[in-house]
């Protein structure tokens, strides 16, 4: 895990749509990042999907990483860009979430390529704390009240 601070233009600005508000975080660094989405980790129950969207190196699979950690999850957190999707089993349950899938829909043409590989058995599931990187490739798996948080290169410093 790097320790310095982002360069300007590698700042990031995540904008969260939660409960019908958003909430718009400027992140400076890796551990900013990580920091967010442990102060989020309070908010999620078991059932919940985030759809995280934003362009290539803006920071989904860094707050994923930062989520598994705030869920105790000791593995390393890489992007399932090319096995399309990653289970971890959570060492203790925290508010109903018992594991976590981390998904990645970049190589994907539609929602059916991720439901053949079981995405489903995941999404909204009870104990599972779903996370989906490119949501838009996958709308129709998306469920109606899922968050999404979007992530953009740039912003205050």
């Amino acid at each position: 895990m790097q320790n310095a601070k982002l360069k300007k233009s590698d700042a990031r600005t995540i904008r969260v749509l939660l409960n019908g508000q958003e909430s718009v975080v400027h992140s400076r660094s890796v551990q900013n990042t990580h920091r967010f989405a442990k102060k989020l980790v309070k908010e999620l129950h078991g059932g919940d999907v985030l759809a995280l969207s934003g362009k290539l190196g803006a920071g989904k699979t860094t707050f994923v990483q930062g989520l598994a950690k705030a869920l105790g999850v000791k593995k390393q957190i890489t992007s399932p860009t090319f096995v399309l999707m990653n289970i971890y089993a959570l060492l203790k349950s925290l508010n109903g979430i018992t594991r976590l899938c981390h998904s990645d829909a970049y190589r994907l043409e539609s929602a059916r390529e991720l439901e053949a590989i079981g995405a489903q058995e995941y999404i909204s599931s009870p104990d599972t704390l779903t996370v989906i990187e490119w949501p838009e490739r996958v709308k129709g798996l998306i469920p109606k009240n899922a968050i999404w948080i979007s992530f953009e290169h740039g912003g205050k410093v």
